[in-house]
């Protein structure tokens, strides 16, 4: 058996008897976060799309606003006020989006300070 081997075992004996040293219990804080992490960024990517779509729908839904859904404008009021609540939900839609992808970005950096 190889000195290598049974300095490990030892170890191992030895974080048994007296608890984890603060070197195996750094390394178990690493994996944990770092499987978090990867965990958390997998499902935002996934919701990504989601959220991406909103925006695509309330970018159609200003486009069908703007032309009055094809109808004759009979109200001036209520097709500006048609636009700019579509706008607003647009406008709403990007930040939430926005948002988000800030979180990833926040999520992949500290997944990279923690794997360094």
């Amino acid at each position: 058996m190889s000195t290598k081997n049974v300095t490990n075992f030892v170890k191992l004996i030895i974080a048994l008897i007296t608890g984890d040293d603060a070197q195996a219990t750094a390394i178990k804080i690493q994996k944990k976060a770092a499987a978090a992490l990867t965990a958390q960024i997998a499902v935002k990517n996934a919701f990504t799309l989601s959220l991406e779509e909103n925006v695509e729908q309330a970018e159609e839904r200003l486009q069908l606003a703007r032309i009055n859904n094809g109808e004759l404008i009979t109200n001036t009021d209520v097709y500006i006020k048609n636009l700019l609540a579509y706008r607003r939900a647009l406008l709403v839609e990007e930040k939430v989006l926005g948002e988000h992808l800030d979180v990833i970005a926040f999520l992949k950096a500290t997944l990279s300070d923690v794997n360094s």
